[in-house]
């Protein structure tokens, strides 16, 4: 009985993540940084009343720390890989990806509704902690008690990049998965929660804020 309701609460709290984020893209009654805010704020604490301890015992060393500057780091490289390619594509098969750049533009259409400094630091935490507290260290966490590892990675990724269709945008929801398998890997791989956690807080900022790509 116990076990029957800990999955109840994981799947209504997915089931609440996608409702808050068609919310956020497809009604917009508030600023979306206030929405997003909320919503990352309202999933963390839900991971922490029902999915606690979310971190292994010792898991906050310098080493963690190092690892998620070096993941955040990465993807970013990733990402600015993956945009030359998309450049080379609307460029040599334009009718493959039209409109490339306004599907770019439009990931950052928000980022002027408030001050960019406190959009930053708003991506930082909640907004990225959030995330990253209830996707790798509540969903998939949860996941792989119930079932395995890999399981748990797979749907997971699936599931945060399910969650971003209600955007309608598919640069960001190839973004999304690109994330999902980044991130997600990284905890299957290592079981441990704060360099991913570490990554999603300086990832954010870097690529919306301090670097877009574009």
């Amino acid at each position: 009985m116990k076990a029957h309701a800990k999955d109840n609460r994981l799947y209504l709290s997915i089931l609440l993540a996608f409702v808050l984020w068609g919310v956020m893209f497809v009604f917009r009654p508030l600023n979306f940084w206030a929405m997003l805010t909320f919503s990352t704020s309202l999933l963390a604490a839900l991971s922490y009343l029902f999915g606690r301890p979310l971190f292994r015992a010792g898991e906050l060393t310098r080493k963690n720390l190092l690892w998620g500057v070096l993941l955040a780091v990465a993807l970013y490289g990733i990402f600015w890989i993956g945009n030359q390619g998309l450049i080379l594509i609307s460029h040599w098969f334009p009718e493959v990806l039209p409109d490339r750049l306004g599907k770019i533009n439009a990931v950052y259409a928000n980022v002027g509704a408030l001050p960019p400094a406190l959009v930053g630091v708003l991506l930082f935490f909640p907004i990225g902690f959030g995330e990253e507290i209830f996707w790798r260290g509540f969903v998939q966490r949860r996941f792989g008690v119930k079932w395995n590892g890999l399981y748990a990675f797979i749907i997971t990724t699936l599931l945060y990049t399910g969650v971003h269709l209600s955007t309608g945008n598919p640069v960001l929801i190839v973004a999304a998965l690109t994330c999902g398998l980044f991130w997600g890997g990284a905890y299957w791989a290592t079981g441990r929660l704060v360099p991913v956690l570490v990554s999603h807080m300086l990832w954010d900022p870097a690529i919306f804020i301090v670097w877009p790509i574009r």
